[in-house]
């Protein structure tokens, strides 16, 4: 971010995962700003240019003023950043197919999330949600037709919008994979599921815990755990009293197959055990402790030190 000459948002508000457009962050870097509301204009910071319209006439209009030719631009840059990306892509996908459980002796959420990655065909839509679990799955799935559940985490999502997804593109795959804190919010609706026949495969990664909040109570609040430990309730039980498929996965083993013959008879669910010892990226990064100032520690200090330059 600090690299920027010019940061550009299209349709977006400049909220905590942006850093709220601090200069601290993004350095020297001028702002456009396009939208049809406030906060996608202005709201945080001024932009030194701002473009009412909708992300597509905005485009539209770009293209057509626009007329630098290709050999005019610094490719470099870009191309710096997207090595990385791929480098940072593969040291991932080769860590999730070989990380091992934890203490527990439950898989790793990666575990789980790698099996998916190597069963999902390229026009399956998927849809994440949860708290510790979507920190996972965001940057472990590489799918292009993807959901969850935004900026502001409504916890609950995974269900409905799969069901929608399904009734919208019927003749494609559609996965939910969900943390088990979150599927119970609305995990009744498998009955809605099941009686709308939409053909959705939820993956619930259950370790029996809030566990972002769990984390939190552990390094931070001397390991008084309050409130933040479920059951491991047996989901796929719940799935089969409902009229729908439901299969227990406890070792990684038996995940091929499962998912194979879960997509083949379609509605259904895998409830599969995942350790508690795994702690996500989001946590690691700050965004589940919420420094003072900005979302992530590594913000946070950069904000700090900026007003003690002050």
């Amino acid at each position: 971010m600090r690299e920027a000459d010019l940061v550009f948002t299209l349709g977006r508000s400049l909220d905590f995962q942006l850093a709220y457009g601090s200069r601290a962050v993004f350095g020297e870097a001028q702002f456009l700003r396009a939208g049809t509301t406030p906060s996608e204009l202005s709201v945080n910071r001024r932009p030194e240019v701002e473009l009412f319209g909708s992300p597509a006439a905005v485009l539209d209009a770009l293209a057509d003023a626009m007329k630098v030719t290709a050999t005019e631009l610094d490719r470099h840059w870009l191309a710096d950043m997207q090595a990385a990306n791929r480098k940072s892509r593969q040291v991932l996908a080769e860590k999730m197919n070989q990380i091992p459980p934890g203490k527990d002796g439950a898989m790793h959420p990666f575990r789980l999330l790698g099996c998916v990655r190597a069963t999902l065909k390229r026009d399956a839509v998927v849809v994440a949600d949860g708290g510790d679990f979507l920190s996972f799955a965001r940057i472990g799935l590489t799918e292009t037709s993807y959901l969850d559940c935004g900026p502001f985490g409504c916890l609950g999502v995974g269900v409905p919008f799969g069901i929608a997804a399904a009734l919208a593109f019927p003749d494609r795959p559609v996965a939910v994979l969900s943390g088990d804190g979150s599927f119970g919010f609305n995990a009744i609706e498998l009955d809605t599921c099941r009686r709308h026949g939409t053909r959705v495969v939820f993956i619930v990664a259950n370790n029996g815990a809030w566990n972002i909040e769990r984390n939190d109570q552990k390094f931070n609040y001397g390991r008084r755990i309050v409130g933040t430990e479920l059951e491991s309730c047996d989901y796929a039980q719940l799935a089969r009293s409902l009229g729908i498929r439901g299969e227990r996965i406890e070792h990684p083993d038996e995940l091929p197959d499962a998912l194979e013959q879960a997509f083949n008879h379609a509605p259904a669910l895998l409830d599969v055990k995942v350790t508690r010892d795994a702690v996500s990226p989001d946590s690691k990064s700050g965004l589940a402790i919420v420094p003072d100032t900005q979302a992530l520690t590594a913000w946070d200090e950069l904000e700090k030190a900026a007003r003690e330059r002050r």
